[in-house]
């Protein structure tokens, strides 16, 4: 299917580049014409205009714009009865998403993710104690800057702490098996998000494997992650309790509020920063790659990572 070219103007907006699209709406860099200023602007497309979805954009509005918060992208202003579709007006991060970093050959440094990960627990403390849960927290929904500041974006899918929404949304890689459920939510299903991110940045692969949306399912209501050092074998254990506490299907076995979260993930970021010992090593590379790395390291401790390239080795 043809995609219906971008609009030239939206009011005194006009339209530089598409820059986004979600499922029910598209996102444009545009120039506010009186300011002459950048801003990316969320419209809702014409085939998703019914009444749910102006109510979701609604209250993205309603609970975004009251966040402030120097990782999260601010709501400037909203015009939600504009008769060519109801847009939201949003600060313009000039930074990558990081969907185009979570996939083999385009993973980050583990230093670089923990970073992130921090910088995003640290917007997710903040918007629960203003009473708002996420609910879509995911690589795509987080920017990085070129100066390593991580935004998190796209409160489409937030909700009031404490309720279920109208309906279940968010993204089934990243979501908890209560969201799923559409049980009342708290900030556990937001860790149990981050935490899934965080998985998904160190390994380039979801925390389960299906073949359809049904197995999806299944997985995120009934079995446990597959064990991250499945991916990364030389993760240290501090890190991987992090992630697998994180992930708990059993809310009473996660963590149950963000401080105690972003402690052990600092502790664990930590240890690794002092560490001489080069955690990027087996990044990207198969199991049997890994294991070949490793006995090298075992046997020659003058083996380093600048005298070893991916292309010497075929996996």
């Amino acid at each position: 299917m043809a995609i219906p070219p971008s609009p030239l103007k939206i009011d005194n907006y006009s339209i530089v580049d598409q820059i986004g699209v979600g499922e029910s709406s598209n996102v444009y860099l545009a120039i506010e014409e009186d300011k002459f200023s950048s801003v990316a602007i969320k419209q809702l497309r014409i085939t998703r205009q019914s009444e749910s979805y102006r109510k979701l954009l609604a209250n993205e509005v309603e609970l975004s714009s009251r966040l402030h918060h120097k990782n999260i992208a601010r709501v400037l202003s909203a015009k939600l009865e504009e008769e060519n579709g109801p847009y939201v007006v949003m600060e313009y991060v000039k930074g990558v998403s990081l969907d185009h970093h979570q996939n083999d050959g385009t993973l980050l440094p583990i230093n670089m993710v923990l970073s992130v990960i921090e910088q995003i627990a640290g917007a997710l403390q903040y918007i629960a104690s203003q009473g708002v849960i996420h609910r879509d927290v995911k690589p795509e929904n987080i920017l990085l800057m070129p100066n390593g500041m991580a935004k998190l974006t796209d409160f489409g899918c937030a909700i009031p702490l404490g309720t279920s929404g109208d309906m279940v949304a968010g993204s089934l890689a990243y979501m908890s098996p209560e969201q799923l459920e559409g049980l009342p939510l708290d900030e556990r299903a937001d860790i149990y998000s981050l935490a899934a991110t965080l998985y998904r940045l160190l390994t380039g692969k979801n925390t389960f494997e299906a073949d359809n949306e049904f197995d999806a399912r299944i997985a995120v209501l009934n079995f446990p992650a597959i064990p991250i050092k499945t991916y990364r074998k030389e993760l240290p254990l501090d890190l991987v309790r992090v992630i697998n506490r994180g992930l708990e299907k059993d809310l009473r076995n996660r963590y149950p509020d963000w401080p105690s979260f972003i402690s052990e993930l600092g502790n664990a970021a930590h240890k690794i920063r002092m560490s001489d010992y080069d955690m990027d090593l087996y990044r990207g590379f198969s199991m049997s790659t890994q294991s070949v790395l490793s006995r090298l390291m075992t046997t020659d401790h003058d083996f380093s990572r600048s005298g070893f390239s991916r292309s010497t080795m075929a996996d």
